[in-house]
């Protein structure tokens, strides 16, 4: 039974975009030491996740690149519903620290 066409383009952008977050986060990783990655996610996205955490970590160590370790974690999570929970997850918490008005330096 052929597959519709509209099912290969659908697969073809995700295989490109999986493609494309796996050569983001290997890009330069070797010059970069990164925690272990978590071994307790229980998979079902709960408010004190584990690889948010982890993400945040990254996030310091890259100097507070919160795109970048988004980029990386994202890279290492294969489930797809975990994936879309990360990524909403690490997007709105982004906007959460941009919209805060920054402390004045001492």
């Amino acid at each position: 039974m052929p597959v519709p066409l509209c099912l290969l383009g659908r697969a073809r952008a995700q295989i490109a975009t999986a493609l494309q977050v796996r050569f983001l986060a290997n890009k330069d990783a070797s010059n970069i030491e990164l925690p272990p990655e978590p071994t307790t996610c229980c998979m079902s996205g709960c408010a004190n996740c584990v690889w948010v955490e982890y993400a945040q970590t990254v996030a310091k160590i890259l100097g507070d690149n919160d795109e970048r370790a988004r980029e990386i974690v994202l890279a290492k999570i294969k489930d797809p519903n975990l994936r879309m929970f990360l990524e909403i997850e690490l997007r709105n918490l982004k906007q959460v620290r941009e919209s805060r008005p920054e402390e004045p330096k001492k």
